[in-house]
């Protein structure tokens, strides 16, 4: 399914995008996202050379009462930086992070954006709603305001179900 509006800023104005559809989410690409495979069935990746970028998103299933949100996220989000400090020690500039309830209204959002080794741009986003996690990474080798301004057009395409 295809509608017509724009993604991000090296898409064409007007550009189709295509709608990838699951059980817990849909996201909205333009075609020049391909799918990569991926091992399991509860994960997703997609690459496009355009934006120099990977996207990597993942469900894992788990009760967690509303009180527990933010916790779980912020749990996740130190676990996914701690990895990149690992990989790249003392390499690892985290600029831009942030909570906030899903825009629609599906549960609790919180991101990171780091920048690794002066080299490569990862965003995470993990969404928490009572009975799973939603994690959706970014790759990509832009520059900060690039990098942000991708991850902002695919967080706006990004919809997890509400069930």
């Amino acid at each position: 399914m295809t509608s017509p509006t724009s993604f991000s800023p090296t898409a064409d104005a007007g550009a189709a995008l295509t709608t990838y559809t699951t059980s817990e989410y849909a996201i909205d690409l333009p075609a020049r996202w391909r799918q990569l495979p991926t091992p399991g069935d509860n994960a997703v990746t997609f690459q496009s050379d355009l934006d120099r970028a990977g996207i990597f998103i993942s469900v894992d299933f788990y009760e967690i009462p509303a009180d527990k949100a933010q916790a779980t996220a912020q749990r996740l989000i130190d676990s996914r930086l701690a990895q990149h400090e690992k990989q790249a020690p003392g390499q690892v500039d985290v600029f831009d992070r942030g909570t906030r309830r899903h825009a629609r209204g599906a549960g609790l959002e919180m991101h990171y954006a780091a920048h690794i080794a002066n080299t490569d741009v990862v965003m995470t986003v993990v969404v928490v709603m009572p009975r799973r996690v939603l994690n959706l990474t970014l790759a990509c080798t832009a520059r900060r305001a690039d990098a942000l301004a991708l991850l902002d057009a695919v967080r706006a395409h990004f919809r997890p179900g509400l069930a």
